[in-house]
């Protein structure tokens, strides 16, 4: 890792870069199975509501 301005980093190989995307993935698949949380799927409800009736206003 470079220490100063003036060092430059070296790129990631090829093998390393794969191995990085496939533990995001997996990390990124197990955050993905969980169900959404109570209180933000009420949020989510709320702003579809709120949209509707904006629409329905705009009409």
């Amino acid at each position: 890792m470079p220490t100063s301005k003036d060092e430059k980093a070296r790129p990631l190989n090829e093998m390393a870069v794969r191995q990085i995307g496939k533990k995001l993935r997996e990390s990124f698949d197990e955050v993905a199975k969980q169900p959404v949380p109570d209180r933000f799927a009420a949020l989510l409800d709320e702003l579809e509501k709120s949209e509707g009736q904006k629409q329905d206003k705009d009409q």
